[in-house]
């Protein structure tokens, strides 16, 4: 693979993991089968270790809306729908991803702590998904938007599937875009995480995609118009450690 093929690139839905002749979306379901039984030391990578404050953090805003029916998109290894019932009490939490072995190291970790019951992960992609219109109080994604290749119509299935009023939560982590934040990034994600990544996985792309994916991916002012294209309205911007990470929360319009 060309390894500067992402440094160029503009166009997010352009950036993939290994060709440009593939659909993205099918690209992306191989992707994290390959890597889901390291996946979550991989995003404790990406993110400095700050994935779980801030996953708390963002569910917390959702607390005053009180969600029992919640879907989470692009669910992973299920830390987000573990959280959102732990923090939110909700009733019952749906978890859709490409990836089925993505879900399958999610099952685990849901039976681990009891969830079973309340707690249910299937293969859905969010561009078609298959629940009847108004089936939930909020929607939350993390760390997943960027990896969408149909964004428009994601979005506005998830606002299908809302409920009037209902909530869109997005946890999504930021390239920084000047000062030494930036020049320490570039040095953690260029040195460090690709060469701890060749000890835990032998596909090395999935990282150059990863890191690639949030330098190409709309952030801010762009998402957020985006958004309100898409049918939302925006309640809560806000940014986390030193803005490498940014939450959306937004509501059905």
């Amino acid at each position: 693979m060309n390894k500067n093929k992402h440094t160029v690139e503009t166009d997010f839905t352009k950036v993939k993991p290994y060709n440009q002749h593939e659909e993205k979306t099918e690209q992306l379901a191989r992707m994290f089968n390959t890597i889901s039984g390291q996946y979550d030391q991989f995003n404790d990578l990406m993110s400095w270790g700050m994935a779980r404050l801030w996953r708390k953090s963002a569910l917390k805003t959702l607390k005053s809306y009180q969600p029992k029916h919640i879907l989470d998109i692009a669910a992973g290894t299920a830390d987000m729908c573990i959280k959102a019932h732990e923090y939110l009490q909700a009733d019952f939490v749906t978890g859709v991803d490409i990836s089925n072995e993505m879900l399958a190291v999610g099952r685990i970790k849901v039976s681990n702590v009891n969830l079973s019951s309340k707690i249910k992960l299937e293969v859905q992609d969010c561009a078609s998904l298959a629940f009847a219109d108004a089936s939930f109080d909020a929607a939350t994604i993390a760390f997943g938007i960027r990896n969408f290749e149909k964004l428009d119509e994601s979005l506005q299935q998830i606002n299908r599937v809302l409920k009037p009023k209902g909530h869109l939560l997005i946890l999504e982590m930021n390239e920084p875009k000047k000062g030494w934040l930036l020049k320490a990034y570039f040095l953690y994600t260029r040195i460090f995480v690709r060469m701890t990544a060749k000890y835990l996985s032998t596909d090395t792309d999935a990282y150059d995609y990863l890191t690639a994916s949030m330098h190409a991916f709309p952030n801010g002012q762009a998402l957020i118009d985006i958004l309100i294209k898409n049918g939302f309205k925006l309640n809560i911007h806000k940014k986390f450690t030193f803005g490498v990470c940014s939450m959306y929360l937004v509501e059905k319009v």
